[in-house]
């Protein structure tokens, strides 16, 4: 198949959980249909990002943004206000896009086009091609636990207005599609409420099991990591949670303790952190691997959130032992207690920690069995034939 793919960004490097994801679903597709990718450029390092995909064979058209994506403006905000917009979809509303996308359409014969979140659906209208639109969570869904999260009245105004507004997207966006392809039940299950029956696909994240493999022999013996952008605000919030109100109950029965924070962009929130006793904030590095081998235990205490954690599957690929909240741990059908422990109160979180610290049997084992678990369900190879699936549904 001939496959025009909508990204708002060039997925490499691979920095954050949404790169990982598009990177690793295009490099698979690629091996078996003709993929042009169009982006924007919204980084210094997207040339090295092109070069990385032009290697797999994917034919790459940047669109110049002079040279990054500028941070929401006044005119974005009026422009999502009296569109009824989403402010991180008004963001995007670039024109030379909008034009390139029509170029495309017009100069080659694509099969189908494949968009890439509600950034890249707003351009749908321009061509009646099949079209698949691919969801990485349910964004309405963390608009609306912001707001629930935050006590500050104005933010609770704006968050309410964005949870609305991917609502209304949901709502109104979704059906025009002929796939909506997700990555977990749950999600699923809100974009069902709006398509027609068989319209909505479950892709779900993954992990490289090649890549990612079990290295025991850089482990500490008590080092605490979380790995994420921490320009996020979820992520920002989980390591601020963790560090006010979990860490000082596993300092108090292991005084050694090493928690780090690994990820770039940290906000002045998370950077203060490293103030604190045994807290490191790395900032962006070359490859986390290292990270995940030297923990002894990987944390995830998120509490804002939607669509699956990709860190944690690195993580269960890395033979780690997990501890995660229910929110970080959602849409994975993960066992808790074997493979994964689940906690949402500070004091039984940080006691499922400080179990898997002193123990070296239990927390080997349950690495094992979450290694196990991801050669069977979660490898990027397996995934990527069911979304050639979905393609080939259709198409046909």
């Amino acid at each position: 198949m001939k496959i025009l793919f909508l990204s708002p960004t060039v997925p490499f490097p691979l920095t954050d959980g949404g790169r990982i994801r598009v990177f690793n679903l295009l490099k698979q597709i690629a091996e078996k249909n003709d993929v042009t990718l169009l982006a924007l450029e919204t980084q210094a390092t997207d040339a090295e990002g092109v070069a990385e995909l032009q290697r797999l064979g994917i034919q790459v058209h940047l669109v110049p943004n002079a040279p990054t994506l500028p941070r929401v403006s006044f005119g974005t905000l009026l422009k999502a206000f009296f569109n009824r917009q989403p402010i991180t979809v008004a963001r995007y509303d670039v024109p030379a896009y909008r034009q390139k996308f029509r170029e495309l359409i017009t100069a080659q014969t694509f099969d189908l086009v494949h968009y890439e979140m509600f950034h890249t659906a707003q351009f749908q209208t321009e061509t009646d091609l099949p079209s698949v639109l691919s969801q990485q969570n349910v964004d309405s869904a963390i608009w609306q636990r912001l707001c629930s999260e935050t006590t500050n009245p104005f933010y609770k105004f704006v968050y309410w207005t964005q949870q609305l507004a991917f609502q209304r997207y949901e709502r109104v966006l979704s059906p025009k599609f002929d796939a909506v392809t997700c990555t977990s039940d749950i999600d699923a299950a809100v974009f069902q409420q709006h398509c027609v029956e068989d319209a909505i696909e479950i892709i779900p994240n993954g992990v490289d099991i090649t890549h990612y493999l079990p290295d025991y022999s850089t482990e500490a013996s008590a080092h605490l990591i979380y790995i994420g952008s921490m320009d996020w605000y979820p992520n920002e919030d989980a390591v601020g949670f963790f560090a006010d109100e979990v860490l000082p109950r596993i300092q108090e029965k292991v005084s050694d303790v090493a928690f780090s924070i690994v990820g770039g962009n940290p906000s002045a929130r998370v950077q203060k952190l490293a103030e604190r006793q045994g807290v490191v904030v790395t900032g962006r590095v070359p490859e986390i691997k290292p990270y995940f081998a030297e923990a002894t235990v990987f944390v995830v205490p998120l509490r804002i959130g939607s669509g699956t954690r990709l860190k944690i599957l690195e993580a269960l690929a890395m033979g780690k032992a997990i501890v995660s909240t229910t929110v970080g741990a959602e849409g994975l059908d993960l066992k808790d207690g074997e493979e994964i422990f689940i906690a949402d109160d500070p004091t039984v979180f940080a006691d499922a920690v400080i179990r898997l610290l002193t123990d070296s049997e239990l927390r080997r084992r349950m690495g094992e069995n979450g290694r196990a678990r991801v050669e069977q369900d979660y490898d990027w190879r397996s995934i990527g034939e069911k979304l050639h699936g979905v393609y080939a549904k259709i198409v046909g």
